[in-house]
């Protein structure tokens, strides 16, 4: 008997210290080398995968006018081969040897980044294929011109896409000083006359240690990486790069009125008619403590139940689709951020140009207006509940090593470590007053880009009432920063 309960006794302790068991970390394990490397750690031992990512802040943010696109294909002679590698042949033989079962590189506004996953018991060989890589390129020059082809190809067969058309557009309005570094896929000319020179100067400038970081995650050891990390990169020589001085300063008032665009887009149903409200957004180099508020807000006019959802949609003038389909959100950016209003509507055909600049007067006349003079634009409870559901979103995160760690490396890229590591602390801080302050500073009064996008069919039909309300039609030949003007 005393031995049966002995047992249920140690039985109970064992529960209880189960029970107690630390949640996984919000955070991946940060560490930095001697010559500056980043190194993010997230370990998770449930699947015996390894999950090795090398990335540079460089791509969009380092371009000029007149290199614009250079590092996209930077990016892609880097799996042309190393000294490991011979060639792009002797490159995919060793991914398949490795057991590869994810792999890939991208060129964005704010990094290039390299990735794959392999078998956790590889990662050493893992490591040292990603340091070869970045740091010992081949830059054939037979591989350079056939590169030169893919990438132009790439670049051509978006041209004729809407969205492309649309993005574009918009970058080159709202950010006129330095559009080209928010394309990372830059200008046809550009590549076809890029030269072997150009992207040897790229490696030598922008792909160093301290403009770099390696994100590593699964079933892998904190302390094992950290010792991989400082054998195989550790001799990584680091550059005297800045990248503060490559980054330019877009006009926070780009617009001397408020500029109202069309874009007929097939994409878009004859029945509904797509509206966005954009305006500058804090930028967090120059006002941080502004971008946690913002955040706040955005998150809170998504809400089924806010005012303002409750309001549009209740307008009978709008006729917006339901509460599902009108919102906002805020686009934390280094130097680019952006805020935005949106509604889809029905019926264009029923006056939509009228209907659109309604939306926008009601936006920047009476509801930003009333919010910024409210004592209470969101409540002390709302709030509350809003910064529990998302600390419980990113509990919920910390449970994916993957998800932690493409986060650590957007805001790593965007922002820095700091902003990431202390982002909660400082949203709990943000309160009613802040975003009232926010919302004066980058919304009250400021001009915006308002753009509608309809069915083709809806534009022709539409077309004198949108030349009578002073729309401006956005077309191909005019959307590239690249393709004359600006």
């Amino acid at each position: 008997m005393i031995k049966k309960i002995l047992l249920l006794a140690a039985c109970l302790l064992a529960a209880l210290f189960a029970s107690c068991k630390k949640a996984p970390s919000l955070y991946p394990e940060y560490f930095q080398l001697e010559n500056g490397l980043s190194v993010f750690v997230k370990e998770d031992h449930k699947v015996p995968l390894a999950y090795i990512e090398i990335a540079v802040r460089s791509g969009g943010v380092t371009q000029r006018r007149d290199n614009a696109g250079i590092f996209h294909l930077y990016e892609h002679m880097m799996f042309k081969g190393n000294s490991l590698c011979k060639d792009a042949a002797a490159f995919q033989k060793a991914l398949s040897e490795l057991g590869v079962d994810d792999w890939n590189g991208s060129t964005g506004e704010h990094c290039v980044n390299y990735y794959f996953t392999i078998p956790s018991e590889d990662l050493k060989r893992g490591m040292e294929f990603w340091s070869a890589a970045i740091r010992e390129p081949l830059l054939n020059e037979e591989e350079f011109e056939a590169e030169k082809k893919v990438v132009v190809s790439e670049i051509q067969a978006d041209i004729n896409s809407p969205d492309s058309i649309m993005g574009n557009f918009f970058i080159k309005t709202l950010f006129p000083d330095a559009p080209w570094q928010l394309d990372p896929a830059g200008a046809v000319k550009t590549v076809q006359e890029a030269s072997l020179e150009e992207l040897k100067s790229i490696k030598e400038k922008y792909y160093v240690p301290n403009n770099a970081a390696l994100f590593v995650g699964g079933d892998v050891s904190a302390k094992e990486v950290r010792r991989l990390a400082q054998e195989i990169f550790g001799s990584w020589k680091p550059g005297s790069f800045d990248l503060d001085s490559e980054r330019a300063i877009q006009n926070p008032e780009p617009f001397e009125t408020t500029k109202f665009f069309v874009m007929p887009n097939e994409k878009v149903s004859p029945q509904i008619a797509q509206t966005m409200v954009y305006y500058r957004g804090a930028d967090a180099d120059f006002d941080r403590a502004s971008t946690y508020p913002l955040d706040l807000f955005t998150n809170y006019i998504n809400s089924p139940d806010s005012s303002f959802v409750q309001e549009l949609v209740a307008d009978q003038d709008l006729r917006v689709v339901s509460q599902d389909y009108v919102g906002g959100g805020y686009s934390t950016k280094s130097r680019t951020s952006t805020i935005n209003f949106y509604a889809v509507m029905l019926e264009p055909e029923g006056g939509i140009p009228q209907r659109v600049k309604k939306f926008h007067s009601l936006l920047s006349e009476k509801m930003i207006p009333n919010y910024i003079e409210s004592k209470s634009i969101v409540g002390k409870e709302k709030i509350k509940t809003m910064k529990k559901s998302r600390r419980d979103g990113e509990a919920i995160q910390g449970e994916s090593f993957s998800a932690v760690l493409s986060q650590a490396r957007y805001w790593w890229t965007v922002c820095d470590k700091d902003y990431y590591f202390n982002y909660q602390k400082n949203m709990d801080k943000a309160d009613d007053k802040d975003i009232a302050a926010a919302l004066k500073k980058y919304l009250l009064g400021k001009n915006a880009f308002v753009v509608v996008a309809v069915n083709p069919t809806v534009f022709q039909n539409l077309k004198e009432q949108f030349d009578a309300q002073g729309f401006e039609e956005i077309k191909k030949e005019d959307a590239f920063w690249w393709n004359g003007g600006n």
